[in-house]
């Protein structure tokens, strides 16, 4: 490349030329037109321990039908199924889960991505939540359970 095609460029042309993709909101507001929801950090634990048990077999698939969107519920009916089907799944259950770690990020008002880590005796799993303010309550409209 010659030097000639090379010549310096003001601050303000990169920031002008930068695509805004993102939008970056504080964690305020989270819940500031939406006190009545509980705090997502909260709920997710509970959430997140209550999806693992009905993956594998220890709660009905029916009582996250409230908190959860017909596609999640879809493919916890079939995870739970499957691990019915696997050997593995006839062993004694882990019914000592604790929730390690949650992670939130708030995509914005009303909706929030979170993970969190849910150990047992035996394994730990991570479980990743899209939730949704709606009706006055958080609703799981996504999830990726490793």
């Amino acid at each position: 490349m010659s030097t000639a095609a090379l010549r310096a460029v003001a601050p303000a042309e990169i920031e002008a030329a930068a695509p805004t993709l993102l939008q970056v909101v504080a964690p305020e507001s989270i819940t500031p037109e939406r006190a009545h929801l509980p705090h997502p950090t909260e709920w997710t634990a509970r959430m997140a321990r209550a999806l693992i048990e009905a993956v594998a077999g220890e709660r009905p698939v029916t009582q996250l039908t409230k908190w959860t969107t017909r596609e999640v519920l879809l493919q916890v009916t079939v995870r739970a199924a499957a691990a019915r089907r696997h050997p593995a799944g006839k062993a004694l259950a882990s019914p000592l889960r604790r929730v390690g770690s949650v992670r939130i990020c708030v995509v914005a008002p009303g909706i929030v991505e979170a993970c969190a880590v849910v150990s047992g005796m035996t394994r730990a799993r991570a479980i990743a939540l899209r939730l949704e303010a709606r009706d006055q309550r958080w609703i799981v409209t996504a999830m990726e359970l490793g």
